[in-house]
């Protein structure tokens, strides 16, 4: 009996070290996440010259930017829940689950297309900038985003919300982008100017259920594999 009584203390223990070294380390890599984010977009603001981003909208014409502010406020809220538990965790859980999918998709519209056209992308007289900064805008954020979901979120609650914020925003983003070239008479990304409205529709459809394949995807990963390893390790 008492070494049983041992043995259940001790895994008690051992719980609680991984929960606090976890916490950890999850605390520095949305602090890492946070930091490269903000360091983006004062580059994207003041350091280097995009002239397109000079129209309506500005530099929230694009998605990149917009998926970038909407990870910034994830990595903020996901600390400021560290250090208030419970306070923001409604408002994490909500921004997250939208952040998750759409800088997923960021990533794989951007190094895809680019890899098959830069200038699908990117004006071809638009000054380029350092690889660096390209990776902290199209990349990190996906990057610091899954790796904390997938390794040290342990309330993860699949909703019929989330996928609806999903749609929600490609519809929303559809329609402010149909506005913005209203006033500027150009898209924010070069290929859109090449599609029909039809072909424009079907695009943002596309992308929408892409970001959602992502989001099922991070459900799907995390349920089968992750929180098994979890489990073998804490025992």
């Amino acid at each position: 009996m008492t070494a049983i009584m041992k043995k259940s203390h001790y895994i008690q223990q051992h719980k609680k070290q991984q929960s606090s070294h976890d916490h950890i380390v999850s605390i520095l890599m949305n602090t890492a996440g946070l930091t490269s984010n903000l360091i983006a977009l004062y580059c994207v603001h003041w350091v280097y010259e995009n002239p397109y981003a000079v129209g309506f909208g500005g530099h929230f014409q694009y998605l990149t930017i917009l998926g970038l502010t909407i990870a910034t406020f994830a990595f903020f809220l996901k600390l400021l829940a560290y250090i208030l538990p419970g306070v923001f965790q409604a408002a994490y859980e909500t921004v997250s689950n939208l952040a998750l999918p759409l800088e997923g998709l960021i990533s794989a519209l951007y190094w895809g297309m680019g890899l098959v056209d830069p200038t699908f992308i990117t004006p071809k007289d638009m000054p380029p900038i350092p690889l660096i900064v390209d990776c902290a805008l199209h990349l990190f954020p996906a990057m610091f985003l899954w790796f904390d979901f997938l390794i040290f979120n342990n309330e993860f609650k699949r909703s019929v919300r989330h996928v609806a914020i999903i749609y929600g925003f490609g519809i929303w983003y559809y329609v402010w982008s149909c506005f913005c070239h209203s006033r500027n008479s150009y898209y924010p990304y070069p290929f859109l100017d090449q599609m029909s409205e039809y072909q424009r529709i079907m695009f943002y459809l596309i992308s929408a259920t892409l970001a959602w394949c992502m989001y099922e995807f991070g459900k799907i990963f995390f349920f089968l594999f992750l929180f098994n390893i979890k489990w073998i390790i804490s025992i």
